[in-house]
């Protein structure tokens, strides 16, 4: 008798202290959330509903860490420090050709200081995350934080581009003409 009552201890024991976990795991990944390391004053995480316009079709939603956070703004700056230096290249042939124009360089390059972004995170078909970045240094008079803010023209203060955080690389940048 007491080999039973200790074996059906040691079971409810094992079954409590799992259930238990199980309750309190989704109150961390929400505490997480919560806890994101982020400055809101300059980005703002959206829905993945949002991503419908974009080409995620086959992605599900996803989460960002405070890591992914980090790991974004890496790849961002390896991606805009890629960018520059053909456009100013752009810049001082244009400007050697027409001095009359006047031209300024900050039309040309890219200053990630001047842009708030907008992040929207998947996960692909591969299981791999990915992250749409939207950068804008003018929100138009929208709530940024929520809707996602979609010009056509603009020059460069407006770009978008795909990061994959499980590979580490950027792609489909993409800069706004001028009309």
């Amino acid at each position: 008798m007491i080999r039973r009552l200790t074996i059906l201890t040691f079971i409810l024991t094992v079954y409590l202290t799992g259930f238990a976990q199980t309750k309190i795991e989704p109150k961390n990944q929400e505490l997480q959330k919560q806890q994101l390391q982020i400055d809101t004053t300059v980005v703002a995480v959206l829905s993945f509903k949002t991503t419908l316009y974009w080409g995620f079709k086959n992605n599900q939603p996803s989460n960002l860490t405070n890591d992914d956070l980090q790991e974004i703004e890496t790849i961002l700056n390896k991606c805009i420090k890629d960018y520059n230096p053909e456009q100013e290249r752009q810049f001082k042939k244009n400007n050697d050709k027409h001095p009359e124009y006047k031209l300024d360089k900050e039309n040309f390059v890219i200053n990630l200081s001047n842009y708030k972004r907008q992040y929207i995170a998947t996960l692909n078909s591969k299981g791999e995350k990915e992250v749409w970045v939207n950068c804008f240094c003018d929100p138009w008079k929208k709530n940024w934080k929520k809707d996602l803010i979609m010009v056509h023209d603009g020059g460069n203060c407006y770009f978008n581009l795909k990061i994959n955080l499980t590979t580490g690389k950027y792609y489909e940048l993409i800069v706004n003409g001028e009309a």
